[in-house]
């Protein structure tokens, strides 16, 4: 005997209730978590937020190095808000110098400028402004930093920093930097190149990997341009449609 079209429909809504929640569940991000790396050389907590699928491309975005350069933990912080994107394995590190942040200074509680810190090509100098350190990644921070991008081995990494409004055209070829620079509206110019730097240094380090400077305005960050930097990250990343 024929079930009623009656009884049929509540039958056929509620497996179609499961099989798109198994679909969405399946298409969800997988990861939305904090993790503590260490502490800074005054004790403060340097964390990492980690958010969407491990299996797609890696990001790494570093808002602040320098603690007179902040305006990038802004755009950080907009990453860590909303739902996280199922296209794109997303490393957040909001502040490398929370010393630096404390006391508004471009240098860490030692007096050591951390992006002259890291090893690839690293020269001693003078104590000041670029101070680089007694040696190379003399700096708890920059251990923290090499540590979590040689587990991680990101595909990019952008560094904020300030005022110079550009992106960096230092890289390997330049496409991905000429994309964010397109995204944001920001000039594409090649800087000058600095010893011990983090981004030279990954590039050296991590096979395959690109990493780049993004200079922002000099203070305080709109909050109309965190969005627009933030979601530039994404677009910067997410497939195309055909």
């Amino acid at each position: 005997m024929r079930r009623p079209l009656a009884l049929l429909v509540p039958a056929l809504s509620a497996l179609l209730a499961v099989l798109l929640a198994a679909a969405d569940a399946a298409a969800a991000p997988r990861v939305d978590e904090r993790e503590l790396l260490g502490q800074s050389t005054d004790g403060r907590p340097i964390r990492v937020f980690h958010r969407g699928d491990p299996k797609e491309i890696r990001v790494l975005v570093v808002g602040c190095i320098h603690g007179d350069e902040c305006a990038g933990i802004r755009i950080a912080r907009r990453l860590r808000t909303g739902a996280p994107r199922h296209f794109v394995d997303l490393w957040i590190l909001p502040s490398l110098n929370p010393d630096g942040g404390a006391a508004h200074t471009r240098q860490n509680a030692r007096g050591v400028d951390l992006n002259r810190n890291f090893p690839f090509r690293w020269e001693p100098g003078p104590r000041g402004r670029y101070y680089p350190g007694p040696r190379p990644a003399s700096e708890v921070e920059t251990r923290i930093a090499m540590r979590l991008t040689r587990r991680v081995e990101p595909d990019i990494t952008i560094w904020f920093h300030q005022p110079l409004a550009l992106v960096d055209a230092s890289g390997r070829d330049n496409r991905i930097e000429r994309r964010y620079a397109r995204l944001v509206g920001l000039p594409l110019v090649r800087l000058a190149r600095l010893h011990g730097t983090a981004t030279s240094w990954q590039r050296h380090t991590v096979r395959g990997s690109e990493a780049f400077v993004v200079e922002l305005d000099g203070g305080a960050l709109a909050p109309r341009d965190a969005r627009r930097y933030a979601d530039a990250v994404y677009r910067l990343v997410k497939p195309r449609k055909p």
